[in-house]
Formats: structure tokens, sequence, C-alpha cells
């Protein structure tokens, strides 16, 4: 894993440190308990039950001649007591690091949100909605998963063997030696599978990454499915996605139980060691039972922190595929981005705002493959200018260019005599104001949907807008009116319904320059006279693009410019204005 990378996931775990200093002095509390935790069964083998002379300690409580049945109660009470504050610690800690760990998790779900909205449209393209969704969603717990390897278990760990060993070393010192033995052998284990642990990791995550993608593709176009019945089609690639996945998951399920059940035999193997040798040290005297049982508690308790310790290596394996996803997003180019020292756009009198300038403008979205070339255009304050030709002749690709969703290989845009590389983005986009051939609307109230540019707008400000876009009169039809829900993608609204919906939400964002891209084209004849009314209104006075195939649409433009494989092959002035009953 990249050193960068660590510390930048790190850095997560530093905004949580009050909950780390906490759950770190749980953690050497537990260290502390785990250590103690065995001494109850010593004092019922050895003394209760056996004849061994009390130590001090107990004899100053007891006397010198205890009756058994004390020193059994209190081995129960102690053992009872100990098994009790043990499990408070381990509350408070997993309480806390689970507190801690969500933070870290959804503080980085957010940043990698944030950034997947700042990314050009260049990068959404190449990827899946699904495939972002699981970055999100599944990859990001990747910060819990590092930040315990890091921070948590290596320390946890080598408190408790610190704590530990020390007591099994003075309890023996030639069985502390041989528990130590299983060290390099667990080391070893975590080293050989750490690589296969993140192959198979890796292989796993994509292959739910790909299963997601296919059913939000899939329930994105429920209309399609069923129109052309694709359901059982549908039904066998989701079979063969899910046994991908699958089997993907037995395979590092399969992994990770190697590597359990190796880890597994050689402590195993220790601790067989430890007993055959423990049990000799028994038959010659030097060890009393109580003392070897005590002795095997504490092996195993270093055992599994040997076993933590270097599963570390395993887990931060098994973790780096969804850290890499992760940073794949956090380390992307953002394409467009406010330069050193962008200012605003220079304050203008509303009848002087949105002059545009196109000037020797070439582009593409592949290096070599330009969908653009010399291409120069201007629109001045108020005029509207109407973009035609074949599609694949670059309509959208120029507009996208007037709110910097690209930036141009050569030439540059220019709004209000300023190059808007120059300019805060926010400010340029707060400037432009879209209506798509598809009109994107989300799953919120009618209000909030043509509010949603301008979230301070007040409710009567919304209703003028409706009334001005042709809405108004079917939004009061709506079972609930501006308060109504809106489907998913607008569902449960006409193709015209849904325009108009878009026409007002750019009316009250009242931005100077307009885009309006195919706005018709998916309405019938009689819902375009009501969606041409709209559209009257958001022209007026503002620098208006059109970009449409029907005459309808584009007849009341002050001009018409014809592209043809990326160049102005005419500008020419129209020969009819709309009429009233166009």
């Amino acid at each position: 894993m990249k050193m960068a990378r660590t510390r930048q996931i790190v850095r997560y775990a530093l905004r949580q440190r009050s909950l780390l200093c906490a759950a770190f002095a749980l953690s050497a509390a537990m260290s502390a308990v785990t250590a103690l935790q065995p001494w109850p069964l010593k004092i019922l083998v050895d003394y209760a039950l056996g004849n061994s002379d009390l130590p001090k300690l107990l004899s100053g409580w007891f006397g010198n001649d205890p009756a058994p049945i004390a020193l059994i109660v209190t081995a129960a009470l102690a053992s009872l007591g100990l098994f009790v504050l043990n499990s408070v610690i381990d509350v408070g800690f997993n309480w806390i690091w689970a507190k801690a760990g969500q933070r870290m998790i959804y503080q980085l779900a957010a940043d990698l949100f944030h950034k997947l909205q700042r990314l050009p449209l260049s990068f959404h393209r190449r990827r899946t909605v699904g495939d972002s969704l699981t970055r999100i969603n599944s990859d990001t717990w990747c910060a819990y998963t590092v930040t315990e390897g890091l921070l948590f278990s290596p320390p946890k760990h080598a408190l408790t063997l610190v704590t530990v060993g020390v007591v099994a070393w003075r309890l023996d010192p030639g069985l502390g030696s041989l528990a130590l033995l299983v060290a390099p052998g667990l080391a070893a284990s975590a080293r050989f599978f750490g690589p296969r642990l993140k192959r198979r990791a890796r292989s796993e995550t994509e292959a739910r990454s790909r299963l997601l993608s296919f059913i939000q593709q899939t329930l994105t176009v429920i209309p399609v499915v069923q129109a052309f019945g694709t359901e059982s089609r549908n039904r066998r690639q989701f079979r063969q996605l899910a046994s991908a996945t699958v089997t993907h998951s037995q395979r590092s399920t399969l992994v990770r139980r190697a590597y359990l059940v190796a880890s597994g035999l050689i402590t195993t193997l220790g601790t067989a060691t430890v007993l055959y040798a423990g049990g000799q040290r028994v038959l010659s005297g030097a060890l009393t039972v109580g003392g070897l049982l005590v002795f095997l508690a504490y092996v195993r308790s270093m055992q599994t922190a040997f076993q933590g310790l270097f599963g570390v290596y395993a887990r931060l394996k098994s973790a780096e595929p969804a850290v890499d996803r992760v940073f794949e997003v956090l380390e992307a180019e953002e394409g467009v981005r406010d330069a050193p020292g962008a200012r605003l756009l220079p304050l203008r009198r509303k009848r002087e705002r949105g002059h545009v300038r196109l000037e020797r403008i070439t582009f593409g979205y592949e290096p070599g493959r330009p969908v653009l070339e010399e291409v120069t255009l201007e629109a001045r304050p108020g005029e509207i200018v109407a973009l035609v030709g074949p599609t694949g002749a670059g309509k959208s690709t120029l507009v996208s260019l007037i709110p910097r969703f690209f930036d141009p290989w050569q030439g540059r845009v220019t709004v209000d005599g300023v190059d808007v590389r120059e300019v805060q983005l926010a400010g340029l986009r707060a400037q432009v104001a879209l209506v798509l051939q598809e009109p994107f609307l989300l799953p919120l109230t009618v209000a909030e949907n043509i509010g949603y540019g301008r979230p301070g707008a007040s409710r009567a400000q919304i209703m003028a807008v409706a009334v001005a876009a042709e809405a108004d009169e079917f939004i009061r039809r709506l079972p609930e009116g501006y308060d109504t829900l809106i489907a998913e993608r607008g569902a449960t609204l006409s193709g015209g319904e849904k325009q108009r919906l878009a026409i007002a939400r750019a009316l009250l964002k009242d931005a100077p320059i307009l885009i309006l891209d195919e706005p018709t084209s998916a309405v019938d004849a009689g819902t375009e006279a009501a969606v041409l009314a709209a559209l009257r209104r958001l022209v007026e006075c503002r620098t208006t693009f059109i970009i449409a195939h029907r005459w309808s649409t584009i007849r009341d433009a002050d001009r018409i410019v014809v592209l043809e494989n990326g160049r102005v092959v005419r500008s020419t002035f129209p020969d009819a204005r709309w009429s009233d009953s166009a």
C-alpha cells in the first residue's frame, strides 16, 4: 500500500483522536484483566484442591490453614468478577471503536461523494453508476480496516504480549521461551497468504460491482425491459453474474480459511510443545499443576496476540483493493477546476449580460480524435442562436464548453469578455441555465424540483415560474399539488409535463445565458404548443443557444448555425418568426 494513501487514511482516524485515546486506555485495561484471569484456576487447583502452601497475599486474608470451601468460593467469585469486568471493558471498547470507525467511514464516503460530483463527465461515462455506488457504500470500509490494522491491532496485541509475556516469563522462563517459537511460523504464514488474499479480495469486489451495476442499469430502464420482453434474458444474466460473484466469494473464503487453518496448526503445534514440556516440569516437581494451567492460559493469550499481530499484514492486503478503488477516484483529475486567483464574472447591467464568444475552438473526448475543429461563434446579449446539423456534428459538445463541462484543446470561450478559465467555476455556472432533451427530475416534491437550482426560493416565486412555464395547471391537478412527490426520473409525469417543470426550474434560476438541447424532441405535436409557449417566456432577454431539428423550435432564432463534422459550414438568418398559434 502506498505510504501517501496510508497517511491520508490515518488522517481520518486522527480526527477522532479523543475517541481513539479512550479506546487505547480501555485496551490497556483489557490486557491487564487478561493477565489476571487465569489465576483463580491456580487458587482452585493448587491451594483448594492441592496441598501447595498459600502465598503471603492469600495467607494474610485466609490464615495459614483456610477451609478448602472458602478458597473454592473465592476462586469462583474471582473468576466471575474478572469475567464481568473484562466484559464491561470489552463492551465499552467496542462501542467507542464502532463510533470512531463509523465516523471515519462516512467522512471518507462524504469526500468520495463530493469528488465524484466534481469529476468530468468523461470519467462518469467510462464507469457505471453501480460501480460508483459500490465504491461509496462498500469500499470506504477500508478506512476502518486500515486504521484498525495500523493504529489499534499492533499496540493492542503488543501490549497483551508484553503484559502476559512478562508474567509467563516470571512464572517459568523455559516455557516462556518455548511459547515464543510460534512467532516465526505465524509471520511466514501471513507473508505467504497476504498477496493471495489481496488478489481474491480484488476479484470478489469487482464481481460484486458488476452485479450491482447490472441491477442498477436494469431497474433504471424497466419500461424498456417490459416493452421488449427481456425479463427472462435479464434473469439468466443476473444468475450468471450472481454465480460468478459467488464463485469469487467462495475462492476468497477458501483462501481465508486456509490461512486460518495454517495459523491454527502452527499455534496448536506450539501449544502441544509447551504442554509436553510443561508436563515434564510438573512431573519433576519444578511446576505445579495449577501453575501449568495458568501458563497454558497465558500461552493461548500470547498465541492469539501473535495471530492478531501478524494477521495485520494479511488484513491490510485484503483491504488494499478497496483502498485502490477509493483513491482511484480521490486522485482522479477533476478536468476543470478553478485556476489560482480565479475571479468572479464582472457585474454588468441585465441587458449587457450574457455576451458569449467561442474563438477557434478545437476539442475532442479522445486524443487525436477532435469532435470540434476551428469553430468560431458569437452570441450577443439577448440573441437567440440555433445550432442545427446531423447527429454527431458536435452541437451538444459545443454548448457544453460554455459552462465549462470541458475545456477546449485550442481556442477559448469568453463570457462578457472574460475567458471562462479565469473565473470561478461556481460563479460561471450560476450564469447558465439548461433545459435538456431528457428533463432530469429527482425523487423530490414538485416544488423542490423547481427550486433545485435556487434552494432559498419562496413558494410564491416557485408558483410564479410554474405559471410562466405553463405548468401550474397540471401541477394543481396532482394529488398534493406542489407537494406531490415525483417518482424517480419523473416516471409519473408525461414528457411534456416533465419538460415544463425543467423550464420552470430554468426560469427560477434567472440566468442570463440559456442552453436548450432538443427541448421539444420528446413531446408530441399537441404538447409541443404548451412547451413552446413556455419557451417563449424563458428566452426573453436571455442569450440563448437552441439545439433542435424541428423548425417550430428554432424559427424565432436571430441566427441559424449549421454544423457538420465538427465545423461551422453555414450561418444563416431565418425567413419567418413564430406565430402565436405555432
